[in-house]
Formats: C-alpha cells, structure tokens, sequence
C-alpha cells in the first residue's frame, strides 16, 4: 500500500476476531499519518461514526452472536447517515453464500472481499475504491447536500471529460430527472442505455416511467423481461410486485416476491411487504412464517420495533385455527415469549394494552376462556389509565383486537376518540398531513362498519364515504359502501339517492380489475341491488 495514497485518511476496523483486527490495523498503519481506529464491538460503531468522519470502513460481516452484523452496521450507517459518500466501505466475510451475498449488497458497500484474502487484494480494492471516490467526489457531494440541479450540472461535467464511471453518471441523471419529475428526460436517457451492458437500471426507470403514465401492462413486459435476463437483479422482482399491485392483482404480487425471497431472504423491507401481501390475500401460514422471519431478522437492526411482534402475533391469530389445538398451544408459547420481550424492550402504553389483548385473543384460539379473560381485564384497566397519551392510529389499531374479542362497544368508543383527537390536530392545524389523512380514513372505515353493525345506516354512509373521498381507489371501501347504501335502502325505501348511489358505484367497480375475493363479493352485491331494486 502506497504510502502516498492514504496518509491523510482516517480509517476504523470493525472485526471482532483480535488477530484479524491486528493484522488490518498493522497493514495499515504502515500507510496513514492519521491515528487507525479499531473496535470488536458492533454496538460501539454508530457512536463512534458519530463522533469523527472516516475515509474508509473496513467492516466485518460476522461480529458475534446476538450482535448486528456487518450488513446491518452498514444499513444503520447509511440511513441514519452516519458516513456520507466519500466513505469507502469495504465489507470482509468468510461466508459467501448467495443470500447473504446478495442482502449485503443491497446495501451498496463500495466492495466485498471474502476470506481467506491477502493483503495484496484488499490493497487493490482499496486503489479501486479511491480512485471512484476522487473522481465523483464533487457529484457525491452534490447528491449529499440534496442538490438534484448541481448533480446533473456535475455528472454532465464528468460525461463531457470521458470519466470512465459514464454509466453510473448516466444512472444517476436520470433518478434525478425522475426525482425532479422531467419524465421525459429521464426516458430519453433510460431508451438510449437500456441494452447497454451494467444498466437494468435503464429498464427499471422505463418501467417506473410506464407506471407513472399508467401504462401497466407495459410496465409488467419490461420488468418482466428484465427478470428472464437478470434473475437476481432483485429490484426488478419489488417493481413487477408494485405493477400487479396497481392492476389488483394481490396475488401475483405476492408470489412474485416470493420467488425473490427464495433468492435472498435476509431483504427485510422485501419480506415485510411479501408478509403484508399474504395478511390481504388471507394466506395466514405464510404471513406467520414471513412475520416471525422478519422479527428475527429485524431483533439487531435499525429495523426493531413492537410492530414486528404484533404484525407476527395478528398472522398466527388467523392462523391458529386451522391448527390442531396440540400444535395452536405450541405456537402460542413461542407468541407470548415475543409478547414479553416486546414489553420488556418497549414501554409505551398502547404496547402494553395491545399485548393484553393480543393475549387474550390467543387464549381464546386454545379455549383458555379464564385467562383471556384475565388478560381482556388487565388491557381494559391499563386502558383506562393511558387512553388520553395514546395517539389515534394507535388506539384505532387497539379497537381492532378488540373487535377480535367481541368488544365492540369499547372498540366503537376507541374509534370516537380517534377520530375527536384527529379532528382536533387538524382544526389546529387548519389541513391535512398525510398521516391525518390515512388515520382519519382509517377511524371512519371502522367507525362506518360499527355504526351498520348497530343499524345506523345514515351515521354508516356518511363515514364511509368520508373515506372513499379520501382513498377513491380503494376497491373494499367502495364495496362497503354499496352494501350499506342497499340495506339502507332495503329497510325503509328511503333515499331513492342510495339506490342510485349504489348502482352508480356497482358501474364503476365493474370497470375495475379486481381480485378473485373482490370480484365474488362484486357479484353478490349485483345480486342484492337486483333483489333490492326488484329487477
């Protein structure tokens, strides 16, 4: 290693095998003027990260069980942007199976060297990897300082001097294009590299560019072909579920992912998505076993949360009844142990209220009726005492559960309070935020369905149409609607508008492409408007 060439730089090892940590530290003292940081310890590397800005990161994959591993460190570095883009990450494993190879590389460290190595080869990488940073140092900068019109300023620079890392320029122009909204743009360019060599990403930006054009058949062809070309070119499998998404077609999208979780199943944001598919598709085997991967998986990284364990427990509560009750009990021991960790790691008190009421729901599978009960009693308490510091999402979530449990009239209660305390936000802040909007479509949703259940059909029409306003192309809000809109009808002929309503929408529906459950459903609901209407 040229002494030359990386006297200024600061570098920090990450290895938590000692010999293996000596041995990169001495390798490159040898060439730095600058004080070479070490540490075993995984949880130690974002403080430290924080604390100075490093040139290189020579970063360990396997740091000790139960601590985060070097594909999770880097995620956590590169989010939280502990380490902007002229830091070289250079990522050192002895396994090299395709699944870890493949999630660690989602994460883009700048190379991969595998052990055994020789010094000799990480002296080239590192070469490499400085003499890419020099080159795009001005346009990384640019990127990190969110200044789209200066990068493509940049990256137009660099093409015009024959820079050999052309087609990474030509990528990044047109994400900025796109970013900036200048389709056009950004599809000239994506038409003119799309069969050059390293550049899916130009049928990838095609595909997102058809999408956006609503031209979803197109989309589904090109990312289509480009999964028969690059089979582990993974975001092409992300982008052809999000088309079949947008065409209703839950299934597809779900079995797409799989096919790309078979590839590399460590992707947690792939796997969560796959696992939400399954939840809609009512496929409760494989969201239990997608929800308990991704808790295991998220336990050491930035991705822990109480979520993962409630999302799990409320899969195998679907599941669990198609099990005997030998094997529901056994399932239901591994579910209370998450629920006590999650209580044990996060002390928020709609955590605790749902973690009652989850508990109860998986007695009440097993037929342990005098400890569900005990816990509906302890979560109702809690309740109680926490439900003014719970904020509405939250407590629309805990209305859920509790409908699981036959308690409708607490969770119509919750549903209220929601919907008062976004009312509020919203007055006081005389708009609507995104999330307002999504918690407010949410609370009238569930309040609409609890008024029908209690036969107030006006109370019931007027909330979900709240919710069609806001989500308008949303296939089970407008069948909810229709239903209410015919009983309502069908009980006292009065509004002949609700007859008219519901047709109108039946019309619309139609012209949709929907699922095999939405489309059986539609047909019932025909069914009922010919009946009602005495057609």
């Amino acid at each position: 290693m040229t002494k030359s060439n990386y006297q200024n730089m600061r570098f920090l090892i990450v290895d938590n095998i000692k010999p293996s940590q000596d041995i990169l530290k001495q390798f490159v003292m040898r060439s730095t003027t600058k004080q070479v940081d070490s540490t075993h310890y995984a949880q130690d590397v974002a403080s430290i990260c924080q604390q100075k800005n490093y040139d290189v990161i020579l970063l360990g994959y396997d740091l000790g069980d139960n601590q985060k591993n070097g594909q999770q460190l880097l995620e956590e570095l590169r989010v939280n942007r502990y380490i902007n883009r002229h830091c070289i990450v250079i990522l050192i494993t002895a396994e090299v199976s395709q699944s870890m190879v493949l999630a660690a590389l989602e994460h883009k460290p700048d190379h991969y060297l595998c052990k055994p190595y020789s010094l000799n080869e990480l002296d080239k990488r590192l070469k490499s990897c400085l003499h890419k940073k020099k080159a795009m140092a001005r346009i990384y900068q640019a990127l990190d300082d969110n200044n789209a019109e200066l990068v493509i300023n940049r990256c137009k620079h660099a093409l015009s001097i024959n820079t050999p890392y052309k087609t990474e320029c030509l990528g990044i122009i047109s994400r900025q294009y796109f970013e900036l909204q200048q389709y056009d743009e950004a599809k000239f360019i994506y038409l003119e590299h799309q069969n050059s060599t390293n550049c899916q990403w130009a049928t990838i930006g095609l595909g997102k560019v058809a999408l956006h054009e609503n031209k979803l058949h197109q989309a589904e062809k090109l990312f289509k072909q480009l999964i028969s070309k690059f089979p582990l070119y993974l975001s092409s499998y992300d982008w052809l579920s999000v088309t079949y998404e947008e065409q209703f077609h839950k299934i597809l999208a779900e079995e797409i992912l799989e096919q790309a979780l078979l590839l590399s199943p460590r992707s947690l944001t792939r796997l969560k998505k796959y696992a939400n598919l399954c939840i809609h598709n009512e496929h409760f085997d494989k969201a239990t076993a997608a929800y308990e991967s991704n808790y295991k998986l998220a336990h050491n990284s930035i991705h822990h949360c109480a979520d993962n364990t409630i999302k799990y427990v409320q899969a195998l509560i679907g599941h669990a009844p198609s099990l005997s009750l030998i094997n529901a009990r056994k399932v239901n021991i591994k579910a209370f142990s998450f629920l006590k960790q999650m209580t044990r790691d996060f002390n928020d008190s709609d955590i605790k209220v749902q973690s009652h009421f989850l508990g109860a729901c998986l007695f009440e599978i097993t037929r342990d009726h005098d400890l569900a009960n005990d816990e509906i009693l302890k979560g109702e308490k809690l309740l109680a005492i926490e439900q003014s510091n719970i904020a509405p999402e939250k407590l629309i979530n805990i209305s859920l559960t509790l409908k699981r449990l036959n308690k409708h009239n607490l969770a119509a209660q919750l549903l209220v309070a929601s919907q008062e305390t976004v009312e509020t936000k919203v007055d006081e802040n005389n708009k609507y935020s995104s999330i307002n909007l999504k918690d407010k479509a949410q609370a009238d949703i569930e309040l609409g369905l609890t008024l029908y259940a209690q036969k107030k059909y006006r109370a019931a029409i007027g909330k979900l149409q709240d919710a069609s306003t806001i989500f308008p192309k949303h296939v089970a809000i407008k069948l909810n609607l229709i239903q209410v809109l015919l009983v309502s009808y069908e009980q006292d002929r009065h509004p002949i508008k609700d007859l008219h309503n519901a047709k109108n929408l039946l019309l619309r529906v139609t012209k949709l492409d929907l699922t095999m459950n939405e489309l059986e459903r539609l047909k019932k609901m025909q069914k009922k408007y010919q009946q009602v209407a005495g057609i």
